[in-house]
């Protein structure tokens, strides 16, 4: 019996493992998988019966990783990971087919890569461009892909991070909601207008206590409003005239041109190297890598002059 076969437990229990970690549920993992729900559940009976522990605790909609789990998890999902990165690149090496694929905030996709596409294609024509585009941390994604980009810093320890651009974050409402506002509305009084809060869980984005913070205006109490876990949702109720969402320059720039969305002016933080590329760590550079992030910073300094 070979030391790997001994050691390991089945790869069908490890990736019903990985599905049900990252969705919190068997039955959400069932369906990427495209298997029943009874299944994913014996899966995972199949690993605790192996490894002699419970990886999660079983509640009535949703499952919850266990202390155990949660350990589990980082070296699964990141081994998984680079199985199918390597996978991913023998295929492509197989059929001779070359191919470049970007991961990016939904966010920074839509601001930073749809506009230049043509552009990035024409440096490489005879390559396939793929965009992998979530919502997701960029480190709970174990598709293989040649570079990153993400607001903030995160998971050092896989991957080169270097920030491409800066940013600005102000506030944004309706042309409707805009016209009720004082001429001048100063930071006090922005701090009692219908705030609407984009919240995402491990992630530290500036909030509207950070932003009031920045105008010397303290919050000592909770600061009430909407609260989404999608920023592109909050700006769409922003544009409905139900409140003062807060936008990222880059972001929000093509609803500020098309007048869906009104800036409301001499309130802005600057958020310095706010845009950062990321390389994995064990990858081979892509020359069109370079390229690529040369043409989205010529981008971004374009933009920087008219936020």
């Amino acid at each position: 019996m070979s030391e790997f076969s001994r050691r390991l437990p089945p790869l069908g229990t490890l990736v019903a493992f990985e599905a049900a970690y990252r969705h919190q549920s068997f039955t959400r993992a069932a369906d990427e998988l495209a298997l029943s729900q009874a299944s994913i559940s014996r899966r995972i009976r199949e690993l605790e019966q192996y490894l002699g522990l419970k990886l999660f605790e079983r509640e009535r909609y949703e499952v919850v990783p266990t202390a155990d789990g949660e350990t589990f998890a980082s070296t699964v999902g990141t081994s998984l990971g680079e199985i199918a990165k390597t996978t991913d690149m023998l295929r492509s090496k197989a059929d001779g087919t070359k191919q470049l694929t970007i991961f990016a905030d939904i966010s920074l996709a839509q601001a930073l890569i749809v506009p230049v596409i043509g552009e990035i294609q024409q440096l490489r024509p005879d390559s396939k461009i793929r965009v992998i585009a979530s919502s997701e941390a960029i480190d709970a994604i174990h598709e293989n892909f040649d570079f990153g980009l993400q607001y903030g810093r995160r998971a050092e320890d896989r991957f080169c991070i270097s920030p491409i651009g800066d940013d600005v974050l102000f506030p944004v409402c309706s042309p409707e909601f805009a016209n009720q506002l004082p001429k001048a509305l100063t930071a006090s009084e922005l701090a009692n207008q219908p705030l609407l809060h984009f919240l995402e869980t491990g992630r530290a984005w500036p909030d509207w206590r950070t932003f009031l913070e920045s105008f010397q205006v303290i919050q000592n109490k909770t600061i009430e409003g909407l609260t989404f876990s999608s920023y592109q949702i909050c700006l769409d109720v922003a544009e409905k005239g139900s409140g003062i969402a807060l936008g990222w320059g880059h972001t929000v720039r093509s609803r500020l041109d098309a007048g869906t969305l009104i800036r409301i002016p001499a309130l802005t933080m600057e958020i310095p190297d706010a845009i950062n590329l990321y390389l994995s760590k064990q990858a081979t550079l892509d020359p069109l890598v370079s390229q690529v992030t040369e043409l989205l910073k010529n981008k971004l300094r374009s933009e920087d002059n008219v936020l």
